[in-house]
């Protein structure tokens, strides 16, 4: 598949540095059309004490609505002259509201209220891929991962608070063969093809269980013009999840790429799973996962 619109959704009230840097690293490598989208949350319901005429009540709520929408346009100004300084720091033309892209590489901006959660994940169907910010930084991030994830299908990069490597420098799969697992495969080779190195890394006390399968992913990678190389990494006393993070930071790898939910999701909820491991402590590096 190719890449050529990605989606980073912002929340009203949180770090984007990030995120953006993130979002525009993967459109400047991709050639791609990256859209920000500012999601702020509605007024809360007017809070009112008891003694006050009908007419005390209008004016308090009246006061607090009128606040509530200056913080709103204070906060997406604020976020959306972040995201013009980063695009012309890294030469992406900013878009206006009326215009339509010329080319692939550019960026626009958007803004929305409501719940963020289901606007984030509305929008991603309409998307070739979803930045959004490490689940360290808030939790409703990684709801909207992992519903982009089950719902739309679409592939997410979760991005770090900053980028220590370039996203094709060195890519990292950590595989196991699942479906997931051949659907990140898929929707990383635009990043695979730029990258410097790929390594393939499979996590079991058995070489002999992954090789075969490792075998045809490389020969997968090659028909795509990848050449990577392939590694099983025993467990030891570390969950898999740790063990992947472990490794990614021994290939220093600029994004790691894996599958997400291979088992059910009532299991992942309920024994942890690497996935929601990757998912709360992916803030060393960027992961794309997809389901």
């Amino acid at each position: 598949m190719s890449i050529k619109r990605i989606l980073v959704p912002l929340p009203g009230s949180a770090s984007h540095s990030g995120q953006i840097e993130t979002a525009l690293s993967a459109a400047k490598a991709l050639g791609a059309h990256v859209q920000a989208l500012f999601i702020s949350e509605p007024p809360p319901p007017p809070v009112t004490r008891g003694g006050l005429t009908v007419a005390e009540m209008g004016r308090t709520a009246t006061a607090a609505v009128s606040w509530h929408a200056e913080e709103r346009e204070r906060a997406a100004r604020d976020a959306r002259e972040v995201f013009a300084q980063a695009c012309a720091v890294v030469g992406i033309p900013m878009l206006s509201a009326s215009d339509e892209p010329g080319s692939p590489l550019a960026a626009s901006w958007r803004e929305a209220e409501g719940s963020y959660v289901e606007i984030a994940v509305r929008r991603a169907a309409a998307f070739d891929l979803m930045v959004a910010a490490s689940a360290t930084v808030m939790e409703s991030l990684m709801a909207i991962a992992e519903q982009s994830l089950l719902q739309t299908r679409r592939p997410v990069l979760l991005a770090p608070a900053r980028l220590q490597n370039d996203l094709t420098d060195s890519v990292m799969i950590a595989w196991d063969e699942s479906p997931e697992c051949w659907h990140a495969v898929s929707a990383s080779i635009p990043f695979m093809q730029l990258a410097k190195s790929v390594q393939v890394i499979s996590v079991d006390r058995a070489a002999s269980n992954r090789q075969a399968s490792q075998a045809e992913l490389l020969a997968y990678l090659r028909c795509h013009g990848i050449g990577a190389t392939a590694q099983v990494v025993a467990p030891e006393l570390r969950s898999v999840g740790d063990t992947l993070l472990a490794a990614g930071a021994e290939h220093e790898a600029g994004l790691l790429v894996m599958g997400a939910y291979s088992h059910s999701r009532l299991r992942e909820m309920l024994l942890g799973g690497a996935t929601r491991h990757i998912l709360k402590n992916a803030s060393a590096r960027p992961v794309l996962l997809a389901h």
